[in-house]
């Protein structure tokens, strides 16, 4: 009795399965139209679909002016946000606010600030997990470049990196990928490359025992530069790649350069930025200056791309509760020189 019990529930099991399959296969057919390729299964319905379905691709141009129309509204969000809050944006980190009807509502200085404009082509992350890694806006396009060579000195992937300490994994593997990288590395706290960086690599890598800062100062050890000096004694107008992480010092310094760049034509020669932002406390930026700053920078095309907040302080603890550093990719959409920019 037992086995023939077992005998009918399996044949009803094959039925059920049988069933569950012509179901699948039917709705399948009827739900999803579109073929891999994007032509249609039933009929010439093709002009009852979505236009992103229909479109073959959108340019670069055209999902940069997508970007810059979603980057507007963030800007317009901002001054919204601050003005909301008059008595407020002076320090880094906003305490909860009162609002009548949902309590307290919690923000930081990074809150006015997201990444809203996206990059145009893949993002990916170059170097370790955690601190020192970077996320680059368009790899692969830079691991295209053909290396180059006598006649094409011109095809070099110019990178300058500020702020080594000894973890050069991002340098390592941006010279590793792309054949055409040279980078150019500057930090006053530290002799060399970290040990990472491969004796293969070593004759496209440059290191300065110098310090990045708002004006030249070369009588002291070790000696600061502008980032207009340190190009121009490198003999450089242009760079694809700024990776720089100078604990509190980037504002002066990119202050220095914008009025260098704003009495030399107008035109930020960067591709893109990777910059890890430093809130020590309100004497070392406020609202109103880090807006200032940041949006004079917006002047010449920079726009954020990603963010990644670094938690290390916060995790070590030590006293330090809140996320006072964060990394930031900007690109410049308004580069005639950049490989971002090209279709």
């Amino acid at each position: 009795m037992a086995v023939r019990i077992v005998q009918v529930c399996g044949l009803w099991f094959w039925v059920a399965f049988a069933l569950f399959v012509f179901v699948v296969i039917h709705q399948s057919q009827s739900i999803l139209p579109v073929t891999a390729t994007g032509s249609l299964r039933h009929g010439p319905s093709d002009s009852k679909l979505p236009e992103p379905i229909r479109s073959k691709g959108l340019s670069t141009l055209q999902r940069m002016a997508r970007s810059e129309a979603a980057w507007q509204s963030s800007v317009i969000l901002r001054h919204e946000m601050a003005a909301k809050h008059p008595d407020n944006p002076n320090v880094p980190f906003f305490p909860a606010q009162e609002l009548h009807l949902f309590g307290q509502f919690p923000y930081t200085l990074w809150d006015f600030f997201p990444a809203t404009y996206t990059c145009p082509h893949d993002i990916q992350r170059v170097g370790r997990l955690g601190d020192g890694g970077k996320w680059v806006c368009g790899m692969s396009l830079y691991e295209a470049r053909l290396e180059p060579s006598a006649s094409r000195p011109s095809d070099e992937t110019i990178i300058y990196s500020f702020g080594v300490n000894d973890e050069s994994t991002f340098e390592a593997e941006m010279l590793a990928r792309v054949p055409s990288a040279v980078i150019y590395a500057f930090d006053f706290s530290v002799t060399s490359f970290g040990p990472q960086l491969a004796p293969a690599h070593q004759e496209r890598a440059h290191f300065k025992q110098v310090g990045l800062g708002s004006k030249d100062e070369v009588n002291r050890t070790p000696q600061f530069f502008t980032l207009s000096t340190l190009m121009a004694q490198n003999k450089h107008t242009y760079m694809d790649i700024l990776k720089i992480d100078v604990e509190g010092s980037e504002y002066q310094a990119f202050d220095a350069f914008m009025d260098w760049v704003d009495a030399n034509g107008g035109v930020m020669p960067i591709g893109q930025v990777m910059i890890e932002l430093h809130l020590m406390d309100d004497k070392n930026v406020n609202f109103e200056r880090f807006t200032a700053w940041w949006e004079r920078l917006e002047g010449f095309g920079m726009r954020p791309t990603w963010l990644e907040v670094n938690l290390m302080a916060v995790t070590l603890g030590k006293g330090k509760t809140d996320p006072r550093c964060v990394e930031y990719v900007w690109v410049n959409s308004k580069d005639p020189r950049s490989i971002l920019l090209a279709e």
